[in-house]
C-alpha cells in the first residue's frame, strides 16, 4: 500500500514528486485538469494541492474527489501520495485560479513553476508551485 508524504510548512522535494504524479494519473483517468498548483496558506502555515477541472462542476466536488482516490489507490507500494486532507478541488471559476491564468499560462503538459511573494491584480500569492494553468 502506498504511504501518504507529510505535507509541511516547508514545500518538500516529495511533495512536489506527488503533486505531478498525481496529476499525471489524473490526466490519465480524462481528469479534465485546467490548473494544478501547491498554494501556500499563511495563515494556516500548511501547503495544499489545488486542482481545477470543469468536471467539479459537471459531476460535483464529491465525485471528483473520488477520481482523486482512485489515482491514490492505484499508486504502487512504495509510492508516496498526498493525503485527501491535503488536497483541494474546485472549478476553473475559482478566484486563485483565475488569477494566475493571468500571469502563467503552461499548455497541457505538467510544468514546474514555483511563484513567490507576488501580487496579481491586487491579491497577494505568498508562495505556490504550479503544475499547470491552462484555463
Amino acid at each position: 500500500m502506498a504511504k501518504d508524504i507529510l505535507v509541511t510548512e516547508s514545500l518538500s522535494d516529495s511533495m512536489i514528486k506527488a503533486g505531478a504524479k498525481l496529476v499525471e494519473k489524473l490526466d490519465a483517468q480524462h481528469a479534465e485538469i485546467k490548473s494544478a498548483f501547491w498554494l501556500y496558506f499563511s495563515e494556516d502555515k500548511v501547503w495544499r494541492l489545488i486542482i481545477a477541472s470543469p468536471l467539479v462542476d459537471s459531476l460535483g466536488p464529491r465525485e471528483y474527489y473520488r477520481k482523486v482516490v482512485s489515482a491514490n489507490d492505484s499508486a504502487s507500494e512504495n509510492e508516496e501520495v498526498i493525503s485527501l486532507n491535503d488536497i483541494g478541488v474546485t472549478n476553473i471559476a475559482n478566484q486563485i485560479v483565475q488569477l494566475l491564468k493571468v500571469t502563467i499560462g503552461t499548455g497541457d503538459g505538467i510544468s514546474g513553476i514555483r511563484f513567490s511573494r507576488n501580487t496579481i491584480n491586487g491579491h497577494f500569492i505568498e508562495d505556490s508551485y504550479i503544475y499547470r494553468s491552462n484555463v
